[in-house]
């Protein structure tokens, strides 16, 4: 059964590099001390890197840096996915209204 560990009296110039820290890696402040715990005790294997999707800390923009503005637009989100790919199909749409205008009959 895992154990909890609390350390108390941290200075706030550590706990804030912490959370840069764990905020440029894209994890949360718990995973991150964890994993610092893991190679300080010599017994992580590896963490898995980062999904190719996510900018990289050092490419994003100021405004997408703190953790308010961290969410796309919906239009940065389209633009993104048009960028990979995707489509929109027309299928779907004509499922949608076929329902709807079988409701209102």
């Amino acid at each position: 059964m895992p154990t909890t560990f609390t350390i108390k009296q941290v200075p706030d110039a550590l706990a804030d590099r912490l959370r840069r820290r764990a905020e440029d890696n894209r994890r949360s402040l718990q995973r991150e001390l964890l994993l610092i715990l893991e190679d300080a005790a010599a017994l992580r294997v590896s963490e898995p890197p980062a999904p190719a999707w996510l900018p990289a800390p050092e490419h994003r923009s100021a405004r997408t840096r703190s953790r308010k503005d961290a969410r796309l637009s919906l239009e940065e989100l389209w633009q993104r996915a048009r960028k990979l790919g995707s489509t929109s199909p027309s299928e779907s749409a004509a499922i949608i209204r076929r329902d709807r205008d079988a409701r209102r009959r």
